[in-house]
């Protein structure tokens, strides 16, 4: 049929229309900024640093600290701002870089040496976490710098109030060893500024019989939390120091030396001897028992524990303490026959509701000191500051005060020396009190009777050693007397056990190491406490001024002088010999 078409028409589709984007040109995105925020200066090292902040990948500020040598070198800054994450590109950040290096750092900015009392300056005391006081002159005085790859030891904190320490303060105080640990506390900031030594306590006794709870009343004060803050003997020799370096003008608790094993005293002595000399160990020349604490590495009072006393440990190891008894004084963590530390008993109580009421201020002390710690010392310390020059002479009144209540007109050097180190913790508890952070029922004869409880009761454990030391002490001279020892041109090698020398008029004797040993035979404990004692009074000759006659074997004996076909090592003696 003409005109009409076979297949139907249809319309072509028509094409989807695609949705044109135009670009438009836009300007580079400013890179993060970069500021130089402080100019830092490192007492402990003597360097200075430029303090760059910039911006991460999630927005957040990161710093870095740039040596100032290196400070002006953009390259340098980037490379050490992308270490720690900085969002920088090299092209895009090196003119916002260099920018920063030529602007004045925001602040000044000054970290000490280490924490303690600031050098030259008894009006700031640095703590690890903060600093107490002002240095003018600088804007802002911190805390010691981290060091790189530096292992925090110790881990301080603030927290709480002065309200509620002072409820922790009321549980400690029916406890003479509680009051005395948290006396050591306040005791650490007056060694430096009495010039005393640093020295220790050693509290000892039975298992939950609450020592480590007195260690912990006492951490509370500079900023210990609790048990598990508590320094341990786990760490090394050089961890110990760096600790004792952190605790510097303060206290320095070390918990349960009884980890240490059978052989816990042959670790412990020379720790001991170099915590009380500090760093540099500095002797005065007149007194065997001081030091000048302003050349040490740190002043602090160290508190030990174990279930056994570091005389029982010593003998332990076949050795007898020394000088140190008096540095480190024992002290019984119990007292008259109690169960726990907590020997102040309130009246009408039975004695199955004081040993519940032990219990719970245990308890308690432990509770109220996670909750408040760090504040009494800062409080402690701005009362400190705030004496100014009365300072001194009031501490030193206390110290003499307590020393005169003992009465101890007859006693040798070591007593008078471990009592005036109670009178530093009774003067700091004393002053706690002028300055209201101890508050009434806190009383000054109460503080006085409990300090002095320790120091007595330390005393007769030290009274035994003491008996030892005068036993060998005679054994030592009744020898000489008895043994035919030739001058040196006279010796018969093979037969004589020794000879005399004369240096000036200094008469030297010397003495074979294994005879000398064999007339202390059977009584090691007496030949170790000898050689100790001889070491103090400078009338023992070594072969080298740091080692010490401590522990089996003599390597620390003299060679010389030695006399022709007199082989061997010598003990060799100073003339005469104190009895």
């Amino acid at each position: 049929m003409s005109g009409k078409a076979l297949v139907p028409h249809r319309k072509p589709a028509r094409a989807p229309q695609r949705n044109i984007v135009k670009l438009e040109r836009t300007g580079t995105v400013p890179p993060p900024p970069i500021v130089k925020i402080a100019r830092v200066v490192d007492d402990a090292t003597g360097t200075a640093f430029d303090r760059f902040e910039a911006k991460s990948d999630l927005g957040q500020p990161v710093q870095a600290d740039v040596p100032c040598e290196d400070s002006e070198a953009p390259q340098k800054v980037l490379r050490e701002l992308r270490k720690h994450n900085a969002a920088l590109t090299t092209k895009a950040s090196l003119k916002a870089i260099q920018e920063a290096i030529d602007a004045a750092p925001v602040h000044h900015v000054r970290h000490a040496a280490q924490p303690g009392w600031y050098p030259g300056r008894p009006d700031v005391f640095v703590r690890p976490t903060h600093v107490v006081g002002l240095l003018p002159g600088v804007e802002e005085l911190l805390p010691p710098r981290p060091q790189k790859g530096e292992k925090q030891q110790i881990v301080f904190g603030n927290a709480g109030t002065i309200e509620s320490w002072r409820d922790l303060a009321e549980h400690a105080r029916w406890s003479t060893r509680a009051t005395l640990m948290i006396g050591a506390a306040l005791a650490g900031p007056l060694l430096r500024i009495l010039g005393m030594q640093s020295f220790g306590l050693f509290l000892y006794g039975p298992s939950k019989s609450g020592k480590s709870t007195a260690q912990v009343a006492g951490g509370s004060v500079i900023g210990l939390l609790n048990e598990e803050a508590l320094p341990t003997f786990e760490a090394t020799t050089s961890g110990h120091y760096q600790i004792a370096g952190q605790c510097n003008d303060s206290l320095f608790p070390l918990n349960e030396a009884g980890s240490l094993g059978t052989r816990a005293y042959e670790k412990l002595g020379p720790l001991m001897y170099a915590l009380s000399g500090g760093k540099d160990r500095a002797r005065h020349d007149v007194s065997v028992y001081a030091s000048d604490a302003a050349v040490s590495g740190w002043a602090l009072v160290y508190a030990m524990s174990s279930e056994n006393s570091a005389a029982a440990l010593a003998a332990q190891c076949g050795m007898t303490r020394g000088g140190d008894a008096w540095r480190c004084f024992d002290v019984p963590a119990v007292h008259d026959g109690h169960a726990t530390i907590f020997d102040r008993r309130p009246r009408h109580l039975t004695d199955k509701a004081f040993a519940r009421l032990a219990r719970h201020r245990m308890a308690e002390i432990r509770k109220l000191c996670e909750a408040n710690h760090g504040v009494a010392f800062d409080a402690y310390l701005r009362g400190l500051i705030e004496l100014g020059e009365n300072l001194k002479p009031r501490a030193e009144t206390y110290v003499e005060e307590f020393v005169r209540s003992l009465c101890l007109r007859d006693a040798d050097g070591g007593v008078h020396h471990a009592a005036r180190n109670f009178g530093v913790i009774y003067a700091g508890l004393l002053l706690a009190m002028d300055m209201k952070l101890l508050i009434r029922p806190w009383r000054p004869i109460s503080v006085k009777r409990a300090v002095a409880s320790c120091f007595r009761d330390g005393l007769k454990t030290c009274r035994s050693r003491d008996t030892t030391l005068e036993e060998a002490k005679a054994i030592l001279h009744q020898r000489l007397k008895d043994t035919a020892l030739p001058r040196k041109q006279d010796l018969q090698p093979k037969s004589d056990v020794g000879y005399r020398t004369f240096e000036g008029d200094i008469e030297v004797v010397s003495i074979r190491s294994a005879e000398f040993v064999r007339w202390f035979e059977g009584k090691p404990a007496h030949l170790y406490a000898l050689l100790a004692w001889l070491d103090e009074q400078r009338a023992l000759r070594k072969s080298h001024e740091g080692k010490r006659p401590i522990g089996r074997g003599y390597e620390w004996a003299v060679t010389s002088p030695r006399a022709p076909g007199f082989k061997g090592r010598c003990i060799v003696l100073r003339l005469p010999i104190p009895k």
